[in-house]
């Protein structure tokens, strides 16, 4: 096969692979995708060069598709961010062997290490988009409750090794990757569920609106709406959860009248409320994302304000330089970080919360949970989107921390997706985008640790680094001693 045709075949299986995320959700095109292209665009790549050549165009393929979203915040973002995206998990795969029995384990671990990478950096990391997404309606979304959305990656990496060796008709080769694919999910379903503490009755509220309006709907109406919405419902819950920047404060939130309001209805509704402020500082220059709880009977309880904002979204990275080439008008005002660990006491025990873009980091809600969070809090906001492509992939995200935590997870988005997810990852109630609805139903208080809970990412990315290290170290003497 020619170069150019080579190369040509990778970015398209690239962007195949991308439809296996949501709202897509083709979830075998993962593997299928990694293993086409490991059978017939990288199989046998005699020099790195090559190697990271092939790897660059699959990625960029993938990239162009599953990064797309980004063009409805910023057009230079996306084309800055592809490039980067693409070298991050270009390189690791270039180092994986071109052929003999270590390949099988440079994959799975090449995949971990890149997608570890990405989820760092640049500007504190881009997790969406990533390879786990992809598999939360297949087999392998159990076994995040073992290592985490990492774990769930390397199996992904296992099956493109699967799907290469059946392509290439080495049969005998399928069957410790076959057996290491089927025994993962199977002892995820062996391990012991969370410990339930006790069932109360939530509910989510969903304002509903019209998609892609992030600067064009007010903040009183959308607070409006959700007080219609909330009013509207005749149901009763002992926890309630609204969507991120339900309410507003101009100046500290502790002495606005929109806390007194929300202090006022979960007294009358006799509920805890979780709600999310967008709160102006002092200097009208900047502004906090803050969460809170609100006990019925004694208001204001506890706030967290988001850590991990959104480069671009909530600020803009470089943004001297990025300026003279964007219109950054929609980004005039910029957030303050809070810290963590995201997790807020309230009359029914504490409760973890991560604010929108933080539900795709596992480790920020890991430590909301490990901090004493019995179930978790999602306010988000994906109005500013005109498709279903973010909405999706953060229910998606929201699906991967409950199995990760075995916790309840409830998602409140303005305009969707909002959802309940039960911790085997089960979405048991959603709703429609645009619609306005309250979302209400039994969920449990759980405590306890998962595996994923108890180790975090770090094991599973050091064994991936050492495996990836000894591949090279061992294609090195090959070619040595083929050369001697």
């Amino acid at each position: 096969m020619n170069r150019l045709l080579r190369d040509g075949l990778a970015l398209v299986l690239g962007a195949l692979t991308m439809l296996s995320l949501p709202p897509w959700g083709l979830w075998p095109l993962g593997p299928v995708g990694i293993g086409l292209w490991l059978r017939f665009c990288n199989r046998g790549a005699r020099r790195w060069r090559d190697g990271l050549e092939v790897a660059a165009a699959f990625w960029l393929g993938a990239y162009l598709l599953g990064l797309f979203w980004m063009t409805e915040l910023t057009v230079p973002g996306w084309i800055a961010a592809v490039p980067v995206e693409t070298l991050i998990m270009a390189l690791p795969l270039s180092l994986v062997p071109a052929s003999g029995r270590w390949r099988a384990l440079g994959v799975p671990a090449a995949l971990v290490l890149g997608e570890a990478v990405r989820w760092q950096v640049p500007f504190g990391g881009v997790p969406m988009s990533n390879l786990a997404l992809g598999q939360v309606s297949g087999p392998w979304l159990g076994t995040a409750v073992l290592a985490g959305p990492l774990g769930v990656i390397a199996l992904v990496g296992v099956g493109a090794v699967i799907v290469e060796r059946l392509c290439a008709r080495e049969w005998c080769a399928v069957s410790w990757p076959a057996v290491a694919a089927i025994a993962a999910p199977i002892a995820a379903l062996a391990w012991p569920a969370t410990t339930v503490d006790a069932t109360v009755t939530a509910a989510v509220v969903q304002a509903g609106g019209e998609l892609g309006t992030n600067v064009d709907t007010p903040q009183r109406s959308v607070r409006l709406r959700h007080l219609d919405t909330t009013n509207a419902w005749q149901g009763s819950t002992d926890l309630m959860v609204w969507s991120e920047s339900s309410t507003s404060a101009d100046g500290p939130l502790e002495a606005s009248d929109n806390l007194a309001e929300l202090e006022a209805l979960a007294g009358w509704r006799d509920t805890v409320l979780i709600a999310n402020f967008y709160e102006r500082a002092v200097d009208a220059e900047r502004f906090r994302n803050a969460t809170v709880a609100i006990n019925p009977e004694t208001g204001l309880a506890d706030r967290y304000d988001k850590s991990h904002l959104v480069p671009f979204g909530e600020y803009v990275p470089l943004r001297s330089v990025v300026e003279p080439f964007a219109d950054l008008s929609l980004i005039s005002r910029e957030a303050i970080a809070g810290e963590g660990p995201g997790v807020l006491a309230t009359s029914l025990g504490d409760i973890a919360v991560v604010t929108s873009y933080e539900v795709y980091f596992s480790e920020l809600v890991r430590d909301g949970v490990q901090a004493g969070g019995r179930i978790v809090a999602n306010p988000t906001l994906a109005s500013s989107y005109s498709t279903s492509v973010v909405p999706s992939q953060s229910l998606a995200s929201a699906r991967l921390r409950a199995v990760e935590t075995g916790r309840w997870v409830l998602q409140a988005s303005t305009t969707g997706y909002s959802a309940v997810v039960s911790p085997d990852g089960e979405v048991t109630h959603r709703s429609e985008l645009r619609e306005a609805t309250v979302l209400a139903g039994e969920v449990e208080l759980r405590s306890g640790n998962t595996p994923a809970l108890a180790l975090g990412s770090w094991p599973l990315i050091v064994a991936a680094a050492v495996v990836l290290a000894w591949c090279v170290s061992t294609a090195r003497k090959r070619r040595t001693r083929a050369e001697g």
